[in-house]
C-alpha cells in the first residue's frame, strides 16, 4: 500500500474582516486511515480530528525545538 497522505488547500475570506486564510483538508484513506484506526483503538481517542490535532501540535513542537 502506498504511504501517501492526500492534502488539499483552499483560500477563504473572513466576511467580517476581509482577512484571507488558508484552509487545509486531509483525506483519511489508505494507510493513513489504517494508522488512525489503530491509534484510536490503542489510545482511546474519540475521533480522527483529535488524533491529527495531537500529532500536528506534537510534530510542530518537535520541529520548533530543532530550530531553537
Amino acid at each position: 500500500m502506498k504511504k501517501t497522505i492526500s492534502i488539499m488547500t483552499e483560500e477563504f475570506e473572513n466576511e467580517k474582516t476581509g482577512e484571507r486564510v488558508e484552509g487545509i483538508t486531509i483525506m483519511v484513506d489508505g494507510i493513513f486511515k489504517e494508522i488512525l484506526d489503530i491509534i484510536k483503538q490503542k489510545k482511546e481517542y474519540d475521533n480522527n480530528v483529535s488524533i491529527v490535532q495531537d500529532a500536528l501540535f506534537k510534530g510542530l513542537e518537535e520541529i520548533k525545538n530543532t530550530i531553537d
